[in-house]
């Protein structure tokens, strides 16, 4: 059986496709996002439960914690991913886009990435101050705030190294393992389903969102947005899932980093005087519009030139500070 349709445009003739290929590729997505969801939350979660972690992270068990979150991740994320192309397409490399990328949009993605890094920080101390200071909903608000104290404290705890070796196997579980099984999973299955049905910039832009959605981050849902949303139209504009990869172990490298060699202080936690803000906001500015310059030059070295893309329709999409 061949398929010969592909809703970005590519010319995949005499394809080869799988036993799910008859599947609407919206119910394929929900499919793929539930298993992974299951796989991962449920199953992961019991290995750890029964493995004794179920308590307070803490210096005994947290060694063994990280190396299970690696384990399940390319189990319970990147493995169902690729089994799930196979029966789809019967075509990984395509479908992931395992091909040399564009090298002018991989290092504009790499200054995109690091660029992008100010602006997120603005945005995230911001938003976090104008949530915990509202005057109404004082109990919901407590509920949120201690939400968010439990999650950054676990986060702290999983991403704090004291020493190199530490540092190195925190780097293992938290950049290299997500980029590679969650680029897999949403810039590679999910993005190529979501092109089959609705245009290339639409495509971007849901599969950024779901992106965002599968952290169960209620605070870092824009951020995550612009992330996911970015490292799909790199993919897109690339013509290859690396830089995506390169660009998500970069991004997270820069927290585990930052921990590492700061200490957890964040600056979301301390208050600043009136110039140092006006300074911080400046900064995040000229962030944000360095990387809308950034996009712009991906685009016009995209290998997708003739493609009817709406570059301004993804920006738009791209939620700004002041929302």
């Amino acid at each position: 059986m061949e398929d010969n349709n592909f809703g970005n445009g590519n010319n995949l003739i005499n394809r080869k496709v799988g036993p799910l290929s008859k599947l609407s590729p919206l119910f394929f997505i929900f499919i793929a996002l539930a298993t992974v969801f299951f796989l991962y939350q449920i199953i992961g979660g019991s290995i750890l439960y029964f493995l004794g972690a179920d308590s307070e992270i803490n210096s005994s068990n947290l060694t063994m914690i990280r190396i299970v979150m690696t384990f399940a991740q390319f189990m319970f994320i990147l493995s169902p991913a690729i089994l799930l192309a196979m029966l789809q397409e019967n075509n990984v490399k395509e479908t992931f886009r395992l091909k040399r990328p564009k090298i002018s949009v991989l290092i504009f993605a790499i200054i995109g990435i690091l660029v992008i890094q100010p602006f997120l920080q603005v945005y995230l101390y911001y938003q976090n101050e104008l949530i915990f200071s509202l005057p109404f909903g004082k109990e919901a608000i407590n509920q949120l705030k201690e939400l968010f104290d439990m999650m950054e404290s676990m986060t702290e705890k999983l991403v704090e190294a004291k020493s190199l070796p530490e540092f190195i196997l925190v780097v293992i579980v938290i950049a290299v393992t997500p980029a590679i099984c969650e680029e897999f999973l949403f810039r590679g299955l999910i993005f190529r389903n979501f092109e089959k049905i609705i245009s290339a910039t639409k495509a971007i832009f849901f599969t950024g969102l779901l992106f965002a959605l599968f952290h169960f981050h209620p605070f870092n849902i824009i951020p995550l947005m612009v992330l996911g949303m970015f490292l799909t139209f790199v993919v897109y504009n690339s013509g290859s899932i690396y830089p995506a990869v390169i660009c998500h172990f970069i991004n997270n490298f820069i927290s585990a980093f930052a921990v590492y060699w700061f200490g957890t202080e964040s600056i979301g936690s301390q208050k600043m005087t009136g110039e140092e803000q006006v300074q911080f906001v400046l900064l995040g500015a000229v962030s944000f519009i360095i990387f809308i310059g950034v996009i712009f030059l991906i685009k016009k070295y995209s290998i997708n030139k003739n493609e009817k893309v709406n570059v301004n329709e993804v920006l738009n999409n791209i939620p700004h500070a002041n929302e």
